[in-house]
C-alpha cells in the first residue's frame, strides 16, 4: 500500500462493514480516501467478512530486494514482515466512479514508518565494499510518499455482478530517511556494527541501490491482499446505492 491501501476502498459493501465506516457515493474522491484511511487505522487487524486481512504485519517469504546483474549486490529476504500500514492515510483517489469499470485505479497516499524484518542473505558490494552475511535485518523507512496504480479487468461471473481481476499493481515510494541494521555480516559483529554505520551515514546511496527491489516487495504486498479482497466483493458492490 500502499501500496495495500487500495483495498478498503474494495470494501465498500453493504452490511458487511461495521457501522463506523462511511459509505460513499461513486466519484467522492474526499470520502472514498477518507474512508480508506479509516478502515486501516481503525481495523489494523482486517475485516475477515470481505477477505481484509491484517495490515499492521504482513509476511512473506523469498522475497528478492536485488540482484548482482543490476545492482553488484545480492539481498533476499527468506522471510520478511513489514509492518506500519495501519498509520497510513490516503491523501488521493482516482478512477472510483462507478458505473464504468476504469482499467486503472490511482492512490497516492502517506506512511510516517515502515518497518521490513526478516532473515536475510546477502553478498557483494555495498558502497565499494565486498559484503557478505546471514541473520536478521531491519530496514525502517521514514515519511513514505507513495503512488500506486492498480491495473484491472472486468469479470462476469453467475451471479449477475461484475468482479475485478488484478493482473498488476505497481506503486513508487519516496522516502525521507532509510535506517538499515543487519546483523552477523562476515559472522563478525564488530565489522557488521561497522558496515551498518557506514551505510546509514551514506543511507540515500543505498536507497538509489534498493529502492527498485523494496518497491517491488511492496507490490506484491499489495497485489495478493488486493486480489483476496477483489476475488470477494463484487465491483457493483463498491459504493452506496
Amino acid at each position: 500500500m500502499r501500496f495495500t491501501i487500495f483495498m478498503g476502498c474494495l470494501a465498500l459493501v453493504w452490511g458487511q462493514l461495521p457501522p463506523d465506516i462511511e459509505k460513499c457515493q461513486a466519484g467522492d474522491a474526499i470520502c472514498i480516501a477518507k474512508t480508506i484511511t479509516h478502515i486501516l487505522q481503525s481495523y489494523s487487524k482486517g475485516i475477515p467478512a470481505i477477505g481484509l486481512d491484517a495490515v499492521d504485519a504482513i509476511s512473506f517469504e523469498n522475497v528478492i530486494v536485488s540482484r548482482k546483474e543490476s545492482s553488484k549486490l545480492d539481498l533476499m529476504f527468506h522471510t520478511l514482515t513489514v509492518r506500519g500500514f495501519e498509520n497510513t492515510t490516503v491523501l488521493d483517489a482516482k478512477g472510483f466512479d462507478g458505473d464504468s469499470m476504469p482499467r486503472v485505479f490511482e492512490l497516492s497516499a502517506f506512511t510516517p514508518l515502515l518497518r521490513l524484518e526478516g532473515e536475510y542473505e546477502t553478498q557483494g558490494i555495498l558502497l565499494t565494499m565486498p559484503i557478505q552475511g546471514r541473520g536478521q535485518a531491519l530496514v525502517e523507512l521514514k515519511d513514505c510518499q507513495f503512488r500506486c496504480k492498480v491495473r484491472v479487468v472486468e469479470e462476469h461471473r453467475l451471479d449477475g455482478k461484475r468482479y475485478m481481476e488484478i493482473p498488476k499493481v505497481k506503486c513508487l515510494v519516496d522516502v525521507q530517511s532509510m535506517h538499515i541494521n543487519f546483523e552477523n555480516l562476515f559472522n563478525n559483529k564488530q565489522l557488521s556494527d561497522t558496515v551498518n554505520e557506514l551505510a546509514n551515514n551514506n543511507w540515500l546511496e543505498i536507497w538509489k541501490t534498493l529502492r527498485k527491489g523494496i518497491n517491488s516487495a511492496l507490490d506484491q504486498v499489495a497485489g495478493t491482499i488486493l486480489r483476496r479482497v477483489a476475488n470477494k466483493v463484487s465491483y457493483d458492490d463498491f459504493y452506496q446505492l
